[in-house]
């Protein structure tokens, strides 16, 4: 009888496989950039290189400038929340976008904003889009970009469950500690964030360079050397630095001892 896995190791296995589905997303989205280069990754370059997005700045965003910039260009769209600060907003229709940057945020900052956009096109419209397309047939995208209802046949595809219809909309709010909702990032959810990060500082790249750090007889833990290359090399923010640290690298708690001593027996 083949033995259950422990919770913990049951959730190593879940974002293991999580991980690596981000981990080649990136690289297809490098990959169609030209490249990476060198850290910290020029973002907005790629992202104009490999995804049908346009990058605008604006000295400042909230709710009402998002409203604002489509009232301009004579686009619908009512807003159901209150005016508040944004670092970002994604804006697309029938396969391409605009994203909208708060051009006051710091370099690290719109970096990561940025990311987490493409990201968001990426698994929540671009990708679901193309899917749909290669199943279902391009009359399909009729449906996505709001020209007509789908049909009983096409209805009964569970792909096209939670697509977005029309506009598409995304407002990437800024909170008291400065960045977006790390409470997803820490829960470890299958979100934008998640891929966003890899896209900026990828964990083995990450880990590699802790690595060379501690074999150079560095006498920091590899928390703390993790949270200065997030920053110092890759360019994120620190908010978000000190999470994807913390979680590179956990503290280790007795049940975690625990887990290894039994993997060590398996």
């Amino acid at each position: 009888m083949m033995a259950q896995l422990s919770p913990l190791r049951m959730a190593r296995k879940k974002n293991k496989v999580r991980h690596k589905r981000y981990q080649l997303i990136s690289d297809d989205f490098w990959k169609a950039a030209g490249g990476r280069g060198e850290f910290p990754c020029q973002m907005e370059v790629a992202v104009l290189w490999a995804l049908p997005l346009a990058v605008i700045k604006l000295p400042r965003l909230w709710v009402l400038d998002v409203d604002a910039w489509l009232a301009k260009r004579n686009i619908e769209y009512q807003f159901r929340i209150e005016n508040r600060a944004l670092h970002g907003s994604l804006i697309a229709y029938r396969g391409y976008g605009f994203v909208l940057l708060n051009g006051a945020d710091s370099d690290a900052e719109l970096r990561y904003s940025l990311a987490h956009e493409a990201a968001h096109f990426l698994l929540n419209y671009l990708r679901p889009r193309r899917k749909a397309e290669s199943i279902l047939g391009p009359t399909i995208l009729e449906v996505f970009d709001g020209f007509r209802p789908p049909t009983i046949q096409e209805r009964i595809h569970s792909i096209l469950d939670g697509i977005p219809i029309g506009f598409h909309i995304h407002l990437m709010e800024r909170n008291t500690n400065s960045m977006l909702n790390l409470e997803a990032i820490m829960e470890l959810e299958d979100n934008t964030d998640m891929l966003a990060i890899e896209m900026i500082a990828p964990e083995n790249e990450v880990r590699c360079r802790v690595k060379r750090y501690l074999n150079n007889e560095s006498s920091n833990k590899p928390v703390d050397i993790a949270l200065q290359l997030l920053q110092g090399e890759f360019g994120l923010p620190q908010a978000v630095a000190e999470i994807y640290a913390s979680r590179l690298y956990p503290a280790v708690r007795s049940s975690s001892v625990r887990e290894w001593l039994r993997q060590k027996e398996e």
